[in-house]
């Protein structure tokens, strides 16, 4: 089975590595970016990030040699 990798990235500065905006955050709340500062909803990129995992595997299984 092959694996395809996402990663989180800001959107300004293609940092990789982010804070949480609160002490106590949920898995839906904004992140910063800890290299420029940008808040990024997490709920929002985590949609993006499944839209484009969902679009890979279609893209693979269609092109899948039988």
């Amino acid at each position: 089975m092959t694996q395809i990798k996402f990663t989180l990235k800001c959107p300004q500065c293609g940092g990789t590595r982010f804070k949480a905006a609160t002490a106590k955050s949920g898995p839906n709340d904004p992140v910063t970016c800890g290299e420029c500062g940008t808040s990024i909803d997490l709920a929002a990129e985590k949609q993006r990030l499944e839209r484009e995992a969902r679009a890979a595997v279609e893209d693979r299984l269609r092109n899948k040699p039988s």
